[in-house]
């Protein structure tokens, strides 16, 4: 099946790299290799990615490598990436919605 970038996500990549490459060059090499190999895995095994409620749309999966997320859906004839964005400075947990939730054990 056909991965196409989402015009969001394409931007993503080239800002991304050009950041990278400001500071290393293998760095941007091995972040846009990830990009293609990812691109590769999804059109071999389109459910690859895992469907979950909290993702940010509603009907999307993700597909996690290397540090990064890439959210896509699934259509007829091809499988589009609609967000790319990095995994790093994430919470870790949602906030609760237990008023009274503070973190603590």
């Amino acid at each position: 099946m056909k991965v196409r970038l989402s015009r969001n996500a394409a931007d993503y990549v080239r800002h991304e790299a050009a950041y990278l490459r400001q500071h290393s060059r293998p760095a941007a090499e091995h972040f846009l290799d990830r990009v293609k190999s990812v691109r590769r895995d999804l059109a071999s095994f389109g459910e690859a990615g895992f469907s979950d409620e909290g993702l940010p749309v509603p009907g999307l999966r993700r597909f996690v490598r290397d540090g990064y997320f890439y959210d896509y859906r699934i259509r007829r004839s091809e499988i589009e990436i609609v967000v790319i964005s990095s995994s790093v400075n994430r919470p870790l947990a949602m906030p609760s919605d237990d008023g009274d939730f503070d973190f603590e054990a």
